[in-house]
């Protein structure tokens, strides 16, 4: 198949000395072992792999002796030929000192055998009656997967500990460090979150017209201040709509003055000097980014140019699915939400996905009086799937006084009313990595944003 340009698609010689210096010293043993079958070429050295494999699995020693008796076990020694040819391996004498070196070339040569397969199947697929979006989708996530190599590994609970330990090492955050995770700027909330880790999949949902997105925007805001690298992706909102919602919170212009087109002198000037600490802001915006893989290709494309530590979609019901199209609508929006939570994972940050509630049950009787009632996960507008595949679900909530069954909860309330303000409850309906939950906070309207009530719950 590579017969013509051989050298580029695989190079013997590099097989041989990783397979050579792993049976000579175990300290190399892993740069085989965790290097997938298909990463060698020549069917002898994924033979003494696949033993490698087998006997690291039973707990064996590597060596001539327990490889020459797996094979013979096996039955792939061929008459002795496998035991023969692991000698010149050995005694071949390449440098241990250059074994990353022989695995770099390895890596690379297996990446173009898998490109070359690549472009082969492209040109079939042009061929067919696909749609032209679906082969370039099909394409993009078959070059990330050959970019990121093989996930599919087990773990070894060693490594898990060890992987642990960094990870905590890392998260100790020191007095004159910033923290490694994502704070939403509300004190209450991240109290009770500790922030958002690397590859958390983040549910916000709320019945329409609560706050969502302003939730959304505040922790956005909020993560390019700490420096984080942050894409939104709104699909509701344009550029424009979204920065007067930021100006109006960081400069204190109420926006309704902002969008009225009648500012008066001192709200030019406090926009004047809110505007260019907004505009350093690392922060992007897709208007445009339907599918998850359009998603994942604008998310690549920060990812590849200076780093991505955030995404939030703004929101998940607008999104439109690639391969479920002719399903239910349901069917539709879970393998949006797979999709989004396998790439947080591949991406290790966390994405932020806005949902909607359904209107139905929002009643309640209490007291023989009908009354709004606190939303559950469960509610998420066409899936179920959301509530599933969520590591953090938040639901938010505007309740009305009538709801107010506390005294203190009534007068707490009245207070908010008075200053302007709107009481909204933050229920933290799940959390994988910690407890459940609830907490009030004020939303001022006028300057879209949150503020944090530090009280007794």
């Amino acid at each position: 198949m590579f017969e013509e340009s051989a050298s580029v698609y695989y190079n013997i010689e590099a097989e041989k000395a990783l397979i050579g210096i792993a049976i000579d010293n175990n300290k190399y043993l892993k740069l085989v072992t965790e290097t997938s079958a298909d990463e060698f070429y020549d069917q002898r050295h994924k033979t003494i792999r696949a033993a490698m494999c087998g006997l690291s699995q039973e707990g064996t020693a590597v060596d001539m002796v327990t490889l020459d008796s797996w094979l013979t076990r096996n039955k792939l020694n061929d008459g002795n030929a496998m035991s023969v040819y692991m000698i010149e391996c050995v005694q071949a004498g390449f440098l241990h000192s250059q074994a990353q070196n022989y695995l770099k070339i390895v890596h690379e040569c297996a990446m173009r055998r898998a490109l070359y397969k690549l472009g082969r199947e492209l040109l079939e697929k042009t061929e067919s009656a696909d749609s032209p979006e679906d082969i370039r989708d099909w394409a993009s996530r078959t070059v990330k997967e050959i970019r990121l190599g093989d996930t599919s590994q087990v773990i070894s609970m060693w490594d898990a500990c060890l992987a642990t330990y960094d990870q905590l090492s890392e998260e100790q955050q020191k007095p004159d460090e910033p923290t490694k995770k994502i704070l939403s700027g509300i004190a209450t909330l991240d109290n009770k979150l500790g922030g958002l880790r690397g590859g958390e999949y983040v549910a916000i949902g709320a019945r329409p017209s609560v706050g969502k997105s302003i939730l959304a925007l505040t922790f956005c805001v909020n993560a390019a201040k700490q420096g984080k690298r942050v894409l939104l992706v709104s699909l509701e909102m344009n550029e424009v709509q979204i920065t007067e919602r930021i100006l109006a919170d960081q400069s204190g212009v109420p926006l309704n003055v902002i969008t009225s087109g009648n500012i008066e002198v001192e709200g030019w000037e406090k926009l004047a000097q809110a505007i260019n600490p907004v505009a350093q802001l690392p922060l992007w915006y897709s208007l445009e980014a339907t599918t998850v893989e359009k998603v994942r290709r604008c998310a690549y494309q920060l990812y590849e140019n200076g780093g991505l530590d955030m995404i939030a979609i703004d929101y998940l019901q607008l999104m439109e699915a690639t391969y479920a199209k002719k399903q239910s609508r349901q069917e539709q929006i879970s393998e949006i939400s797979r999709g989004l939570r396998k790439l947080a994972a591949e991406l290790k940050i966390p994405i932020l996905v806005l949902t909607q509630l359904n209107r139905s049950s929002v009643n309640e009787r209490v007291d023989g009086k009908k009354v709004k009632r606190e939303p559950t996960m469960s509610e998420a507008r066409e899936s179920g799937a959301i509530e599933q595949d969520a590591n953090v679900f938040i639901l938010l909530h505007n309740p009305g006084k009538d709801e107010m069954r506390d005294e203190n909860e009534r007068e707490l309330w009245d207070n908010l009313d008075k200053q302007g303000y709107t009481m909204m409850r933050l229920i933290i309906d799940k959390n994988r990595q910690g407890k459940r939950g609830r907490l009030t906070v004020a939303f001022d309207g006028d300057h879209m944003r949150f503020l944090p009530i530090v009280r007794k719950e």
